[in-house]
């Protein structure tokens, strides 16, 4: 992950792991024989069968009770809190709710809830307006995500799902203008831009706003306020692609 990030690993045993690391640990292991055409794990295998074939990771939400540290042994546990039917602009959608609760040394460590969107596949429907970012950040930080770093991160998180890598798949099947750029990725870049301007994160949550297709360029940005800070990424072209807020552990 240090390198995809073309950082220097030096990581020791006993170092915190940043935060949204945790999302390369905990793979679902599927067989190929029981992967959906988009190459998700088939409805019904981890998630619950909904109808529909278009998945999103739309939001999210974090809670930092005890960072885990590199070398520690931890459990996850894991609920689908709810499935709700909605119909939106596009036509009929589920939101999938789930929980996990990550455990280390008798005492809870992360505790998370994830929110997936399900939707009918529609070509073409990715081009829906998208919200203008705000411009005034205390701080922005750039970066640059090409096909190499999807792939690496796709595989980091052992993430089948082909918008990730497959471009023409990206594309002619699901109607994106090219690669989408992972939302848990996009989240893990606010975060560091968080922590490097707040401290220690207590909780975090975040939203996806619009697709950003690799080659990306952009910017992630925070503006900090008293305990808090409001972060959101930045595309060339000014769309939010997503927002998010941080809370931050309080230092004796």
């Amino acid at each position: 992950m240090a390198v995809t990030l073309d950082r220097s690993p030096d990581f020791d045993a006993g170092d915190p792991l940043p935060p949204g690391w945790h999302w390369l640990y905990f793979h679902d292991l599927v067989a190929a024989s029981a992967l959906g055409p988009d190459g998700h794990p088939a409805p019904g295998v981890t998630m619950p069968p909904v109808p529909l074939e278009r998945r999103m990771w739309a939001a999210g939400s974090l809670t930092f009770d005890h960072p885990p540290c590199l070398g520690d042994t931890l459990t996850r546990f894991s609920t689908i809190a709810s499935v709700v039917a909605k119909r939106g602009r596009t036509g009929p959608l589920f939101f999938v709710t789930v929980e996990h609760h990550l455990q280390a040394k008798g005492r809870s460590s992360i505790r998370e809830q994830q929110t997936i969107v399900y939707r009918e596949a529609e070509l073409g429907s990715s081009s829906e307006a998208a919200p203008q970012a705000r411009t005034d950040a205390d701080s922005s930080q750039r970066w640059v995500l090409d096909s190499t770093a999807l792939f690496r991160y796709s595989a980091l998180t052992f993430n089948g799902h082909r918008i990730h890598y497959d471009v023409d798949y990206a594309r002619d099947v699901e109607g994106y203008r090219g690669l989408v750029v992972h939302g848990p990725l996009l989240a893990t870049l606010l975060m560091d831009l968080a922590q490097v301007h707040g401290g220690a994160l207590a909780a975090f949550s975040y939203r996806a706003r619009s697709p950003l297709f690799a080659p990306a360029e952009l910017a992630t940005n925070v503006r900090r306020d008293s305990g808090s800070s409001a972060l959101w990424a930045t595309s060339t072209d000014g769309r939010l692609v997503m927002d998010a807020t941080a809370t931050y552990q309080e230092t004796s």
